[in-house]
């Protein structure tokens, strides 16, 4: 038997085996797409050098829109601060104003502008003084120590008492 290249001689005496077969790949749509791409895109030392400036002034004009939108905000801002700085002054001169009108003498203007006039009382009322404990503690009252068999008595006599006091008006 004679060995084929790439194959190992078999011994004598044994049958040899057909290799088993291999399915062959085949590239799939995708890969044979690419391929033909690439070959077609070949590009020399001039299309490099145009993708190459073609990229920079992509990155220019990036650079150049984000530039401009931080301008314009920072415009934004400014005018945003110096209408706050207008509204602070505004509402500074209302609280003037509402300070002013509430004033004791404008409140007086305005009262004598519409026709009323301040009386001084006649006489002044003098309240009963009043006595107070300073050193009684603060607080609810002490409870009552009396036996509570006292105060059981005393409810059962106030009870008979205002019965007996009932009776002795109605007659």
């Amino acid at each position: 038997m004679i060995a084929q290249p790439g194959h190992a001689a078999a011994p004598a005496g044994t049958r040899h085996a057909p290799p088993p077969r291999r399915r062959r790949r085949t590239r799939g749509f995708v890969q044979v797409a690419s391929a033909t791409a690439a070959e077609r895109l070949r590009l020399n030392a001039f299309g490099h050098a145009y993708m190459l400036v073609g990229a920079v002034v992509v990155a220019i004009l990036v650079y150049l829109a984000l530039a401009a939108q931080v301008t314009q905000s920072s415009y934004q801002i400014a005018q945003l601060q110096d209408q706050q700085r207008q509204l602070v002054a505004e509402q500074d001169q209302l609280r003037y104003q509402e300070a002013t009108l509430h004033a004791p003498a404008q409140v007086a203007q305005q009262a004598a502008q519409s026709g009323m006039q301040r009386v001084s009382p006649s006489s002044y009322l003098t309240a009963p003084p009043v006595a107070i404990d300073l050193t009684s503690p603060i607080g609810a009252p002490a409870s009552d120590t009396t036996p509570l068999w006292e105060q059981a008595v005393a409810a059962f006599i106030t009870r008979v008492g205002v019965a007996r006091d009932a009776m002795a008006a109605t007659h």
